[in-house]
């Protein structure tokens, strides 16, 4: 599971995350909604392992992200709002650089092409648009079959088509187990997504109603 337990950051002279705990089970859908500056992207940059959190404890699958890093970061995946990697690097040389990284296999045919990726892999990342350079970062996220995916503002940059296809490969993730934190504006999206639902507000979390997982 993934777990969080009161987890602090101070940015800038002010509480951004202020004692947040959180417990997803595998199979879980956990979506985040609030205001811009509420400390959303603060909080999923500290669960990915970019951010650094000043007190506070996050595990992943039992591995701590601070005392057991590698064995946590490998059973990550994350998309950052801004879906900015290197610009000077090809789609298919982040995958190969993830690949390394977490010593896993490469991303199948199928998820691929679900992504659209097979058109725009080989292109410079810098001379893709914000849709096309998220769906490279979701075929990077993907690698290694996360046990958590962390996604901020994922439909960002995203036609309609995208959008369904991105909720249907997220229920597909849930179902083969993973963990899916989303942060988002998007209400539509946020809704279409069966699971535990929060909204953030100055710092802190409160549980939305919880969402009935959809049966097919």
């Amino acid at each position: 599971m993934l777990r969080i337990e009161d987890l602090h950051k101070r940015l800038g002279g002010r509480t951004v995350v202020d004692g947040i705990d959180l417990a997803c089970e595998p199979g879980t859908i956990c979506v985040i909604t609030g205001d811009n500056g509420t400390g959303k992207s603060t909080l999923l940059r500290m669960i990915a392992g970019v951010l650094e959190p000043d007190r506070g404890l996050i595990e992943i699958m039992g591995a701590s992200l601070a005392r057991a890093s590698l064995a946590a970061r490998q059973r990550l995946g994350y998309v950052p709002e801004a879906a900015n990697p290197p610009g000077h690097m090809t789609g298919e040389e982040l995958f190969a650089l993830v690949q390394a990284l977490k010593q896993a296999p490469p991303l199948g045919p199928e998820r691929r092409t679900a992504l659209g990726l097979d058109d725009i892999a080989a292109e410079r990342i810098a001379r893709l648009s914000l849709g096309q350079r998220r769906r490279v970062c979701l075929g990077a996220a993907l690698i290694g079959d996360p046990a958590v995916l962390v996604l901020d503002e994922p439909t960002n940059g995203l036609d309609r088509a995208g959008v369904t296809t991105l909720t249907a490969l997220l229920e597909e993730q849930r179902d083969a187990g993973a963990i899916i934190i989303v942060a988002t504006h998007d209400r539509d999206f946020a809704a279409a997504l069966a699971g535990q639902h929060f909204h953030m507000q100055a710092g802190r979390l409160a549980h939305g109603a919880d969402v009935p997982q959809r049966t097919s």
